[in-house]
């Protein structure tokens, strides 16, 4: 290589660093690191883990722009107060349950899940993605100052008590711990609802002050209900209900396209193993019951889950008339189980 050749590639190569620092170096100095606080109303393992497993996601897809870190239910704010405080920005995100919040946010009972619609996480996202609750449901939030993120699975409710419900007519006179329309449906077949703090469940039923409860199944582990509860309803009557992330809205509008995507994108990492997670969970929960604790456990026939749909679509009615848009959503929902052939007749 002669020497003027030499100079000149020695030239170029020193052009071309120059040129990848100084694009390098705009980038680092353009680009904005978010710390941001997430807590959940929720303590259970699970939940704080697939949280944790969001985070560390949303981590690697923004570059490492975008870091969160998660509490646990009381860590930064009490429970109550989680939305308010994610509305006015004293924390940045939440995991919440839309049953919580539905005295603000009325259609969070309809996205928590309906009793007696979908059977499986499968469906409830399929409802939820292909049928447009999604939308109606983040309009509904961003009235409230905040950007729903997703929904995200939780335990099956099931119907457990101390007496045998082999039919919709053992439910006359029974003391069942249940609320909203759950509590309603059960009322409307002669039982007596009642709404005691989960804490106290065991206790309750130990002492026959209720007489069941509806309740995520892996509780019967890990609240060691197995211990007082004799049998178990099957399929869930919220099967299985939701649970959220939303951040404030504010916040969400203010970020770039690309950490936007880093973040929605960070949803499907997880949902696919917290599902697996509480699948298994309720799976060994339900096995333990019956090996161990010699529980029964009831399937209940077709016929009995018609008579039971048909006065869950009776309280579906009354949340549609909250609302214009809760009526869409409900409107929805008939839509979604008749595509499913689901229906009460």
């Amino acid at each position: 290589m002669t020497k003027r050749a030499y100079f000149s590639l020695f030239a170029m190569v020193c052009i071309l660093a120059l040129v990848a620092m100084t694009v390098f170096t705009g980038q680092q100095a353009g680009a904005e690191t978010y710390n941001w606080r997430m807590q959940s109303v929720f303590r259970t393992p699970a939940t704080i883990d697939g949280l944790k497993a969001f985070a560390e996601k949303v981590k690697e897809n923004s570059g490492g722009q975008i870091n969160i870190k998660v509490y646990g239910a009381n860590e930064l704010v009490k429970i109550k107060a989680t939305r308010e405080a994610v509305q006015s920005g004293a924390i940045e995100m939440a995991n919440d349950a839309g049953a919580y919040i539905e005295r603000v946010i009325p259609e969070g009972n309809i996205e928590f899940g309906l009793p007696f619609s979908y059977r499986t996480w499968e469906e409830a996202w399929e409802a939820w993605a292909q049928y447009g609750l999604d939308k109606l449901i983040a309009e509904a939030y961003a009235e409230k100052g905040l950007h729903m993120i997703t929904i995200l699975p939780a335990g099956d409710y099931l119907l457990m008590t101390t007496k045998p419900v082999e039919k919709v007519e053992d439910l006359k006179g029974l003391k069942i711990r249940a609320h909203g329309m759950v509590a309603d449906i059960f009322a409307a077949f002669g039982a007596s609802p009642t709404n005691i703090p989960g804490a106290e469940q065991y206790v309750a039923l130990q002492r026959g002050t209720v007489d069941g409860t509806v309740y995520p199944v892996f509780v019967l582990e890990a609240y060691k209900l197995k211990e007082v509860i004799k049998s178990v309803n099957l399929p869930g009557i919220i099967a299985p209900p939701t649970t959220n992330i939303y951040m404030n809205l504010e916040l969400w509008n203010k970020l770039p396209q690309n950490l936007k995507d880093a973040i929605t994108k960070a949803r499907d990492a997880v949902q696919a193993d917290m599902q697996k997670r509480y699948l298994a969970e309720g799976k060994e929960a339900l096995d333990n019951f019956a090996s161990k604790h010699a529980g029964k456990i009831i399937t209940l026939p077709d016929e009995e889950l018609k008579k039971l749909r048909k006065v869950a679509f009776t309280e579906w009615d009354k949340q549609a008339a909250v609302s214009p848009r809760c009526k869409q959503l409900i409107d929805i929902m008939k839509k979604f189980m008749a595509d499913k052939g689901l229906s009460a007749e």
